[in-house]
This record gives structure tokens, sequence and C-alpha cells, in this order.
């Protein structure tokens, strides 16, 4: 086994490290492993008593894609006491799985079963854990299911038309909203439908709809007078698409509400793999910012309840109840976050993780994103990054991200199996499921560790099959 040691060493009076929190409250709190370096053996917990950004870093195949998995545990472990986790206020959380991997949360390690299974059994086991209920649903967009491979229980996702916004619009139809003449009718036509109305050409007058779907806009293209100023061309490419998009499942029927798919306790995984690039973009940015709305809104009645005493009862009872019905404080979580939060091209999705990441925290809400291309990942995003787990990078541009963004500070000495190194060296060094763990809350820390992540005991998905 590698063997790490670096100085200065951490006190032996130190018992389990528990950082994250700036608060340093250790009131809930997700087990993440055991450092691994010279010194006391001690578990490393990550305290998420209050809202953070959490950065997960490292190659394909380190483990990077596991922790999240462990991170998912600990969040989906419900209220109370348990060997992975101490939840006083337990929150919700939503995975956007790019790659299809975290489907596999809700399968229980058994000792029976696959060789797979029998293999992952084995790591918890000898890691003195056990299985325990999870409270994991798997989602995925309407229209987008397979009734041959799906496992049995998954949820379809349907997304109201009406709550695109108008760049959410331009990512859907690839084009510019604001320059194109095609995203000009778009946004004309968004426009006239939710908010102004219009008159047809036959001289009706048709009342603005809040709540409207794409038929709404494919019947204001066809009958609204401001259309004939459009070049017929323009007309007739738009409609194409609106009526490509109108057969998607996902934009028919009644809309999921937001808190079926985030409750308490529970961690909502949303399968993408399979839903076309732009249309992910627009997925991931119209929920975003429900969430970041949602959560504000649950925000200010709260406020109100606790800076407000001349309050009146009715008063107090109509906040509560917006409290009671908006959704809980909430961790979004994202592996392979350079795919839709690249600096190489422009994101719908890119902007709304950075607003996410930047407000959020002041609503109850917390990221975590993954990727094994830190250098790819857009800047915006990765300073405001307060927690890294970095697995091992051996890309120097990828290794000197991560060394340049640690929030600890770095030890005057490392070595690795007795030799001399640098922080780069280090993490070109590290084993699998091995990580540097770096946190800019971790209050009795002097330094940044290396901890071992803890097995995780529900099937992990992203091996080669």
């Amino acid at each position: 086994m590698t063997s790490y040691n670096l100085e200065p060493l951490l006190s032996n009076d130190l018992g389990d490290v528990i950082a994250g929190d700036p608060g340093d409250k250790q009131r809930d709190k997700v087990l993440l492993g055991r450092l691994v370096e010279a010194g006391k053996r001690r578990d490393l917990w990550l305290d998420v008593s209050g809202e953070q950004v959490v950065g997960i870093l490292g190659k394909r195949g380190t483990g990077k894609s596991y922790t999240l998995g462990v991170l998912i545990e600990g969040l989906a472990s419900g209220a109370g006491t348990t060997s992975l986790a101490v939840h006083e206020t337990p929150r919700g959380g939503v995975v956007f799985d790019i790659m299809d991997i975290f489907w596999s949360s809700v399968i229980p390690l058994t000792e029976k079963g696959s060789n797979e299974i029998q293999k992952q059994y084995a790591a918890m086991t000898k890691g003195r854990l056990a299985p325990q209920e999870l409270g994991i649903d798997v989602w995925i967009p309407a229209g987008f299911e397979n009734s041959e491979i799906d496992p049995s229980g998954v949820q379809s996702l349907r997304i109201d038309p009406s709550s695109l916004s108008i760049d959410d619009w331009g990512a859907l139809f690839g084009i510019n909203i604001y320059a194109e003449p095609r995203g000009m009718l778009i946004s004309d036509l968004v426009l006239h439908v939710g908010q102004k109305g219009y008159s047809t050409r036959e001289g009706r007058t048709i009342d603005p709809v809040e709540s409207f779907d794409l038929a709404a806009l494919l019947n204001c293209l066809d009958s609204a007078d401001f259309v004939a100023s459009y070049d017929a061309s323009t007309a007739r490419a738009v409609r194409q698409r609106l009526q490509s998009y109108a057969q998607l499942e996902v934009f028919q029927g009644t809309p999921t509400p937001l808190p079926d798919l985030i409750q308490p306790g529970r961690v909502s995984v949303l399968m993408m793999n399979r839903v076309p690039d732009e249309l992910k973009q627009v997925l991931v940015s119209v929920l975003m910012q429900k969430i970041l709305r949602d959560r504000g809104e649950a925000s200010f009645a709260q406020k109100r309840m606790d800076l407000q005493p001349d309050l009146s009862d009715d008063e107090r009872v109509q906040l509560q109840t917006a409290i009671d019905t908006r959704i809980p404080r909430t961790w979004v979580m994202m592996d392979e976050a350079h795919v839709l939060a690249g600096t190489e091209t422009n994101s719908v999705a890119r902007d709304a993780m950075i607003k996410y990441a930047k407000e959020g925290r002041n609503f109850g809400l917390s990221l975590a994103v993954a990727t094994q291309q830190p250098s790819a990942l857009d800047k915006r995003l990765m300073s405001q990054v307060e927690t890294m787990i970095v697995h091992q990078l051996t890309a120097s541009g990828d290794a000197a991200v991560a060394a340049d963004n640690m929030k600890s500070p770095a030890p005057e000495q490392v070595k690795v199996d007795g030799s001399q190194t640098d922080v780069a060296g280090l993490l070109r060094r590290l084993g699998q499921g091995q990580a540097v763990f770096s946190c800019g809350n971790a209050n009795k820390l002097p330094r940044f560790c290396v901890v071992g992540i803890r097995p995780r005991i529900s099937a992990h998905g992203g091996y080669e099959a």
C-alpha cells in the first residue's frame, strides 16, 4: 500500500475530522472515508449543516463517480443517526446523471448475486459497513424510457413548456435568440402567447395564457397577425421545429411538480444519457431555475417568520404553508460537469449552474460537481468551490488547476513512499479510491489531508460492462 507522509503531522488529540460547514456546527454530516496518511487513523465526515459547493475531481477510473455515489448515499440516509450520516435537518437531492450510472444506487449489496455484486459486497463488509435502507428514486425524461432494459420503478419526468426561459428556447432550437430572425420569431411567439396576447389575421383577440403548451405556440404561429412581418421561410423553419418538439412526451401531459422530484431525506437520480445534448441543456437549466426560485420563496417566507414579531396569526399560518409546500433544502449533483458547464461553448445549463452556485447558498441550496477534466470546467464555477475531493490527476493542466484551487493550506512537506514531491506529484500518485481532501472551512485542519473513500453500500454502476 502506498505510504503518504505529510508534515506537519495532524495532532493525535484530534478525533474524527468533520469539515465543510463555515460555522463548524457539525449538526448534519456525511461519512466520506478514513485518513490514509501517516499518523492516527481517523474518519473523515463532510459537515453538511450549512450550504456549500463541492468539487470532486479525478481522471477516469480513479474513483470520482464512486465518491459522488458515497455522497448520494449519505444524503439519502434519512433523518437521525446511521453508520453513514447524521441528519437533524434532512436535505433533498437531485442528480443530473449524464452517463446513466447512478440508477444502480437503488440496488442494495448482498452476499448473493452476480460476480460484480459479490465483489462490491466483499468491499463493503471489509469496510465494516452493512446495507441500510436508502431514499433513492430514479427518473427519466418522459419519452426516453425503454421498457426492454429499464429497471422497474423508474418514474417519468414532464416539463411545462411555459417554464422555459427565452435563452432555453434558443438552446432548444440551437440558435441565437436575439440576433437571428428565427430566434426573434420564437421570442415573439412566447411573449405574445404567455404575456401579451395577440390578434389573429381575422381580427379576433386571443388572451395570454400563463401556462401554455407547444400547441398554443403553433396556433399563434399559424394565426397571429404579427407573424406576417417575418419571412415565410423563417416561419416555416420555426414551424417544423415546433412540430417536432410538440411530439416529445417530455413536453406533454401534466408537468411533474417539483416537490415530487425533491423530497426531504431522498435523492432523485435523473437519467439523461439518452437525451439529446440540446435537450439536456434545457432540462438542467429549467430545473435549476425552478429549484432556485422555489427555495428563494421558501427562504424569504422563513425570514419573515424569523424577523417580524408583529405578524398576525393568519399571516404566520400563510407563511408556514408557503414554506411547507415548497421543496426542502437541497443538494444538486452532477457527474461529468464539464459536458454542460465547460469553457468551450456557451450553454444555458452552464449559466444556470453558475447562478445557482453563486446565489443558492443564501436559499439553502448546495452543489456538488464531479469532472475528469477540471481544466475544461468554467472558471466561474470553479471559483465557487469551497471543498475539493481530488482523486488521481495525471494530465499536467488538470493537476495544475487542482493544485492552484486547493482551499486548505498545503503541507510543508509531502513524501510518497519515502520520496519527496510537490502537490501535483502527490495528485499523480494517488491510488484508486484515494483522494486529497481540501476544505476552506476545515477549522481544525492545518493543511489538506489524504483520505481513502469508504466503500459503498449500494451497487456502483460506473464500471465497464
